[in-house]
């Protein structure tokens, strides 16, 4: 697509998916989701951003030659590092072992907003696959989507972990539509008593509804994917959790974006002016009361 055809069409719809915890799962659904979305005929690219323990080439099986490092360092151009994965979908892979890219200064933080500002104007979707927890830059990102995917396991440390991600994600940025994903769930019913109890606290502590709360079995179909390095919906396309996964991206796909009206500003504006409120408020700590 050439840049005058980019610039006629709507910026992409961003998603991220991130956790409490990690061994949620998470990964694994952001790489199988963003393939559900490319199957319904949306262009998608996949960026890893867990800073500093990227995966997502690993899983993919991915040949990687320069990853997101090189372009916040300079030595590379966007372009140079994306790579084209199975399930027609395009793949920005983050960086692993590298202490300055899981500590982002503003000089970096400002290049990772450029590139994927770039990103956002090729393609219907990103889907952001972020670290788990609480560090600034992962709620930084996830509070500024249009969309937050929330993944967590029945298992009562994780829905906890959840929940305070939850609570940080709102309270940087109340309009971002969180959804809830309970993974791994023994069956139906366990799934949604912790839907259920999930949605209540939010409900009560933080009075804002969680926009969709979806659930995905436990499928040993899984793990073998795991093994073989290749995403489950590729891998078992018929199987319950493959089928599961394209409902989710179909529900997604299907709720309007909060964030699509004229009133609200798109990704990049949000994380630029949550860039430069930072900025300014860390400036002016450095600066000596006047006397």
């Amino acid at each position: 697509m050439s840049a005058k055809e980019a610039s006629k069409r709507q910026p992409a719809r961003v998603l991220t998916v991130t956790s409490g915890k990690g061994g949620v799962g998470k990964t694994n659904i952001s790489i199988n989701l963003a393939i559900a979305l490319a199957q319904q005929g949306k262009r998608v690219i996949l960026l890893d951003l867990d800073l500093g323990l990227a995966d997502v080439d690993i899983l993919l099986n991915l040949s990687v030659k320069a990853d997101l490092g090189s372009v916040i360092r300079g030595e590379r151009k966007l372009e140079e590092i994306l790579v084209r994965a199975e399930g027609k979908i395009l793949v920005v892979p983050g960086a692993f072992g590298d202490e300055n890219m899981a500590n982002l200064g503003d000089s970096a933080r400002r290049k990772l907003i450029d590139a994927i500002e770039q990103m956002t104007r090729y393609v219907d979707y990103l889907v952001i696959d972020t670290g788990a927890g609480l560090g600034s830059n992962i709620i930084d990102f996830t509070a500024n989507a249009d969309d937050v995917l929330i993944v967590t396991t029945p298992e009562a440390t994780s829905m906890l972990d959840a929940y305070a991600v939850t609570k940080a994600v709102h309270n940087r940025n109340p309009d971002t539509a969180i959804h809830l994903l309970i993974n791994m769930a023994r069956d139906a019913k366990e799934a949604r008593e912790a839907s259920q109890r999930m949605t209540s606290i939010v409900d009560h502590f933080l009075h804002s509804p969680l926009h969709k709360e979806e659930f995905l079995l436990y499928d040993p179909v899984v793990g073998d994917a795991v093994r073989r390095r290749q995403p489950f919906l590729l891998h078992k396309p018929h199987a319950q959790v493959s089928r599961a996964i394209k409902a989710i991206a179909r529900h997604l796909d299907e709720m309007p974006s909060v964030h699509n009206s004229k009133s609200h500003q798109g990704f990049i504006e949000r994380l630029v002016d949550r860039f430069t409120t930072n900025h300014k408020a860390q400036v002016s700590a450095r600066i000596p009361p006047k006397r």
